[in-house]
């Protein structure tokens, strides 16, 4: 079985990630579907776009974080740590306005006042409650193009929207809870809670792979304080 090691190994093609600037462009893909240009990591929701030259290429949140890549803002080079400050004030703000879309585009296909509650809780919180996910997951799964459920956040960690998940009927705990961590599933499997249809045992390779998405950063805490739209980026 091959280690995560191999598997994000960086390419060799890449070179001295220092030779590499961010061009400040994002791309978040709903559907879970991009693949990362340095160490190939796939199913990236978010990716960045760096240049050497006249190449281009696009990097996952993970190299983000691990690689000194850096890039010119106003006319001066930022270092690798204010580099990534800059992306993550970008992530958070690019994040805000996909989930936003989303549940925009979900409320056009069935507009009914429960979805506007939705809208209404996502713009103060910056998350889901569990019932507001089942909600919105339900009207988006009748979406004609995708939406990976996984874009949003759920709140799970106080005990009242615990107990908010496990009131949720069967179907509706099934619909939330692939957005769900590999740490938010094992809370609510301790109280009960996780539907029948997702008791069944996981192999190694799949437990191992939620846990690296989790470490590659597919969930970055940047959207836990408003995000402001800045026009200039």
């Amino acid at each position: 079985m091959p280690t995560s090691r191999n598997r994000y190994t960086l390419s060799e093609a890449v070179g001295d990630p220092k030779d590499w600037s961010y061009t400040w462009a994002v791309t978040d893909d709903v559907t879970l579907s991009c693949t990362c240009d340095f160490c190939g990591q796939d199913e990236q929701r978010l990716t960045y776009e760096v240049t050497r030259d006249t190449c281009t290429l696009w990097i996952c949140q993970r190299c983000v974080g691990r690689y000194p890549v850096t890039g010119v803002l106003d006319g001066q080079r930022l270092d690798a740590a204010s580099a990534r400050a800059q992306i993550h004030g970008l992530t958070a703000r690019q994040k805000q306005r996909t989930c936003q879309e989303a549940i925009r585009k979900a409320q056009a296909e069935a507009p009914e006042a429960s979805l506007t509650e939705v809208i209404v809780y996502f713009d103060r919180n910056l998350q889901l409650s569990p019932h507001h996910a089942a909600v919105l997951f339900a009207a988006m799964a009748k979406l004609e193009e995708p939406i990976d459920v996984r874009i949003f956040e759920i709140q799970t960690r106080s005990t009242a929207h615990q107990d908010e998940f496990g009131a949720l009927s069967e179907c509706d705990r099934m619909l939330v809870w692939p957005a769900l961590s590999p740490l938010q599933r094992r809370r609510l499997a301790s109280r009960g809670f996780a539907p029948a249809g997702a008791q069944q045992r996981r192999s190694r390779g799949v437990a191992a792979r939620e846990t690296e998405l989790q470490l590659a950063g597919s969930r970055m805490t940047a959207l836990n304080e408003l995000a402001e739209i800045n026009s200039k980026q």
